[in-house]
C-alpha cells in the first residue's frame, strides 16, 4: 500500500477525502492527515508518505511552502495540489514545485481517483527501480567487503576495497553466529540484521553478511573491555528481541586496512571455539582453557583415579560440596580426549545415565526421585556453553543427592560402611573415599579403624566374604561368586576366602 498524507485546514474536507475516497481499492493508505503546512512537514517526518495531498491556501505555512520545503529536504514523494482557485499564477507556482496533479475544489471524485492510478503506476515502477538499484549497491558493496576480508575471493585489491568503503585508519571486525533460529523462522535472522544496522548507522560501522556469520567492521576499535562490554550488552538486548541465543566474538584491532582481513579470520577461530568460552561476554581473546587440574589434587594419582565411580559415591552419600569439581574434572578429561561439542555432551548425559542406573541398582528409592526430576539431557544438548552444561549436570546431581539424603549425612564413618555393605563388589578404596569426605587418607584409616575395630580393607573384605558364602550356598561358581563380590582374580579370591573362613571355596560350597 502507497501511504498517504492529506493536508487542509478546513476539517470537512480533510475527513471527507479520507473516508469518500476508496483509496485501499486502489493501492492506498492514509496514514495521517494534518491542519497546515506545519503539522504535515512533522507527520511526513514520522509517516514517510509516499503521497501528499495538500490544499494550495493555509494559514501559517500553505501548501506552496510546505512543498517548496519539502523539495529543499530532498524528500522523496508525490504531490497533488488542491486549491479553490482557478488561478493561472497558482497553478505556475505549483508547476515550478514539480507536483503530480492540480486539482480545483469542489474535488472531482473521478478525476482524483484517475489520477492515483496514473500515480500508483509510476510510484510502482520507482519503487522497483530503487529496489534493483538498491541490490546492485548491496552486491557491489558485499563484493569489496569479500575483497577486504577474504584477499583473493574477489577480482579487487585490499587497497581498492578499503578506497571504495571509505575505511581509512584503524579499524575492527566483530563476528556474531545466530545459534539455529526454528524451521519456518528463518526471518528472524533478517529483523536482526534490520535491528543491527539501525543500531550501528554507516558512518560507525560497515554491516556485512557472509554465511553463517553476521558482522560489522567498525570504523573505530573498541577502545577498552568496558567498551566491549557495554557492544555485548547492546548486542544481547537487540537480538533477545526475536528469542535468538548467539556467539560475538571480536577480531581485536587492525592498524590499518590490509590487517582487517587478520581481524576477521582471528574472530572467526574465536567463533569456532565459543562452546568453551563463557556466556556473556563478547570473545576477544583465549576461551577459557579447560585443563585437567585442581587446586588441590589428593593423594589418588591420575592413573589411579575413577572419577566416574567418585562421582556415584559422592551422590550415593550425600557428598554434595564435592560433586561440581568432580563433574569439571570429568569435563576436563573429556575435552582432553576430544575437543568436540558432541562428543562431549553424549559422553556426560552417558555418565549421567550410568550414574542414576547405577543408584537405582541398590536403592528402589531412586526410579521416584527420577521420576520426579527430568533428566537434564535436554538441556545439555541445547546448550551453547560448555560452562552452562557444567553447571546443569552438577546442579542435577547435587539435587538428587540431597533428595537421597533427605535424613541427615550422619557421621562419615556410619556413611563409609553402609556404602560398603551396598557396593561390597565396586572397586573401593580408602584413597578415594578420603577424596570424597575431603580427608587425608591415613587420619580416615586411623578413624575407620577406631571407631569400627578393623582397618577398611579388612572390613571391606569380611563384607564380600560373608556375601561370597550366600552365593556359594545358593549353588554359583566359584569363578562366577568372585566376580559378584568385587574380586576381579579367582586365584586371589580363593587366598582370601581360606584366610577368613579356613577352607577354600569349592569346599565350602560342598559342604553346605
Amino acid at each position: 500500500m502507497i501511504k498517504v498524507l492529506i493536508v487542509d485546514d478546513e476539517p470537512k474536507l480533510r475527513e471527507g477525502l479520507r473516508t469518500l475516497i476508496p483509496w485501499e481499492e486502489e493501492g492506498y493508505t492514509v496514514v495521517a492527515t494534518a491542519a497546515n503546512g506545519f503539522e504535515a512537514l512533522e507527520k511526513f517526518h514520522t509517516f514517510a508518505p509516499g503521497l501528499v495531498v495538500a490544499d494550495i491556501r493555509m494559514p501559517g505555512m500553505d501548501g506552496l511552502e510546505l512543498i517548496t520545503e519539502l523539495r529543499k529536504q530532498n524528500a522523496n514523494c508525490h504531490v497533488l495540489i488542491l486549491s479553490g482557485y482557478a488561478d493561472f499564477e497558482y497553478a505556475k507556482r505549483a508547476i515550478s514545485c514539480h507536483i503530480d496533479g492540480y486539482l480545483l475544489k469542489p474535488v472531482d471524485e473521478e478525476e482524483l481517483i484517475s489520477y492515483l492510478q496514473e500515480l500508483r503506476v509510476t510510484i510502482e515502477r520507482e519503487e522497483q527501480f530503487s529496489k534493483l538499484q538498491t541490490e546492485a549497491e548491496v552486491s557491489h558493496h558485499e563484493a569489496w567487503l569479500r575483497g577486504l576480508l577474504q584477499p583473493g575471493s574477489e577480482d579487487i585489491t585490499v587497497p581498492e576495497a578499503a578506497s571504495r568503503l571509505g575505511l581509512q585508519g584503524e579499524s575492527e571486525v566483530i563476528l556474531l553466529q545466530l545459534m539455529r533460529p526454528l524451521k519456518g523462522e528463518d526471518g528472524r535472522e533478517e529483523r536482526v540484521r534490520s535491528l543491527l544496522e539501525r543500531y550501528l548507522p554507516p558512518e560507525r560501522a560497515i554491516f556485512f553478511s557472509l554465511p553463517p556469520f553476521l558482522g560489522f567492521l567498525l570504523k573505530e576499535p573498541l577502545k577498552d573491555e568496558a567498551a566491549r562490554t557495554a557492544l555485548w550488552q547492546e548486542l544481547n538486548r537487540l537480538i533477545a528481541k526475536e528469542g535468538l541465543d548467539f556467539y560475538a566474538a571480536s577480531g581485536g584491532a587492525a592498524a590499518e586496512p590490509e590487517q582487517a582481513a587478520a581481524s576477521y579470520t582471528a574472530a572467526r577461530e574465536l567463533l569456532e571455539q565459543a562452546f568453551f568460552g563463557r556466556r556473556e561476554i563478547l570473545v576477544d581473546g583465549a576461551v577459557e582453557q579447560w585443563a585437567e587440574a585442581v587446586e588441590e589434587p589428593g593423594e589418588l594419582t591420575d592413573s589411579e583415579r575413577d572419577e566416574e565411580m567418585e562421582l556415584l559415591l559422592a551422590v550415593e552419600t550425600g557428598s554434595t560440596e564435592v560433586l561440581s569439581p568432580l563433574v569439571r574434572q570429568i569435563i576436563c578429561k573429556l575435552v582432553e580426549t576430544r575437543h568436540e561439542e558432541a562428543y562431549i555432551k553424549d559422553n556426560l548425559i552417558r555418565i549421567v545415565s550410568s550414574t542414576i542406573a547405577r543408584l537405582e541398582a541398590v536403592n528402589p528409592d531412586v526410579r521416584t526421585l527420577i521420576s520426579e526430576n527430568a533428566s537434564p539431557a535436554s538441556e545439555v544438548y541445547n546448550s551453547y556453553y560448555l560452562s552452562d552444561i557444567l553447571s546443569m549436570v552438577a546442579d542435577y546431581l547435587e539435587h538428587i543427592a540431597k533428595q537421597l539424603n533427605t535424613g541427615g549425612r550422619g557421621d562419615e564413618i556410619k556413611r563409609i560402611t553402609d556404602l560398603i555393605q551396598r557396593r561390597y563388589n565396586e572397586n573401593l578404596k580408602l584413597g578415594m573415599l578420603a577424596q570424597i569426605f575431603n580427608y587425608n587418607s591415613a587420619y580416615l584409616g586411623k578413624m575407620f579403624k577406631n571407631q569400627i575395630g578393623e582397618h577398611f580393607n579388612t572390613y571391606l573384605d569380611k563384607v564380600r566374604i560373608e556375601k561370597a558364602k550366600q552365593f556359594l550356598t545358593q549353588g554359583m561358581k566359584v569363578y562366577e561368586v568372585a566376580e559378584r563380590v568385587g574380586y576381579m582374580n579367582a586365584d586371589y579370591f580363593n587366598a582370601k576366602f581360606r584366610k577368613y573362613v579356613g577352607v577354600s571355596p569349592s569346599a565350602f560350597r560342598k559342604e553346605q
